[in-house]
């Protein structure tokens, strides 16, 4: 594991073509970078929050900032404002966001203070078109498309519910949402998650201290992992086969004792599955 001490580590990303792992410090306005065959790790750290960070075509990396996408270029460190989802509210920022089959970029926003039903979801296509896909929703989390692309999976994180969508993957639009299954309150908060070749959902716990693979069909839980951190975020598969489930996790939300208890906390873990994930798509 890495021990980066996150405030809100969120929204790991593996990048296949460059074989690099990024995920975000949200709070801490980080983005980090992991070379797993080199070992090293790097970060960036920014003026605002960061939401979601996804790879693009061109190699450079598209950061959900509080004020809305911009472009960031590894080679000379720019930032580059895409002018799309701008936000001028202090109270709003971005969470969690993925690129979806059809190359669209799905993001939410959410109230810093976690404010019921102030957030929105949106997609923005190609040439950074947005358009409201769900309105009024409180923690916009995790997001899958199932492999035959007709299959979209949503978590708005208070709800302890997952909703599936029809999705038209000719115009990239979600259609008909309906409850796939509920999480047990005590199971902990659904948050970020992924989907693996099987079409199974691996969902981190947030206050949970796991990830749970869970079959979206049944609402059964197949796999239990412990993670030694109470706020688990999100989780993404990653590594030469797509077998490595790097699971970022959170220190924010908790007091001194926990931290002690936890000292792990805001780490980045890693465990090795048996079944392969899903590449990403680029944005």
């Amino acid at each position: 594991m890495f021990d980066v001490k996150a405030i809100l580590g969120e929204g790991p990303v593996w990048d296949y073509k460059k074989k690099l792992l990024f995920w975000v410090d949200i709070e801490g306005c980080k983005l980090h970078q992991h070379n797993p065959s080199s070992g090293e790790n790097k970060s960036w750290h920014f003026d605002e929050m960061i939401g979601a960070a996804i790879p693009l075509k061109n190699g450079d990396i598209l950061l959900a900032l509080e004020s809305g996408l911009a472009s960031f270029d590894f080679k000379t460190e720019q930032l580059t404002k895409n002018g799309v989802l701008e936000n001028s509210n202090p109270e709003i920022r971005f969470n969690d966001g993925k690129v979806g089959p059809a190359g669209n970029f799905w993001i939410g926003t959410m109230d810093k203070q976690c404010a019921p039903k102030t957030g929105n979801f949106y997609r923005v296509d190609p040439n950074l078109n947005s358009t409201l896909q769900i309105s009024e929703t409180s923690v916009s989390n995790g997001l899958a498309w199932t492999s035959d692309r007709k299959t979209f999976y949503y978590i708005d994180s208070p709800t302890f519910e997952i909703r599936a969508f029809d999705f038209d993957f000719e115009n990239g639009s979600i259609a008909n949402g309906r409850s796939a299954f509920k999480v047990p309150a005590e199971y902990g908060s659904p948050d970020g998650m992924s989907i693996d070749e099987e079409d199974m959902l691996w969902i981190a716990h947030w206050g949970g201290n796991c990830v749970r693979r869970w079959n979206p069909k049944t609402g059964q839980v197949l796999k239990k992992i412990e993670v030694d951190a109470p706020h688990v975020t999100s989780c993404c598969f990653g590594g030469k086969d797509l077998k490595t489930l790097y699971i970022a996790s959170a220190r924010s939300g908790l007091d001194e004792k926990q931290l002690k208890e936890f000292p792990l906390s805001g780490g980045l873990f890693i465990y090795e599955t048996k079944v392969k994930g899903t590449p990403i798509d680029y944005f």
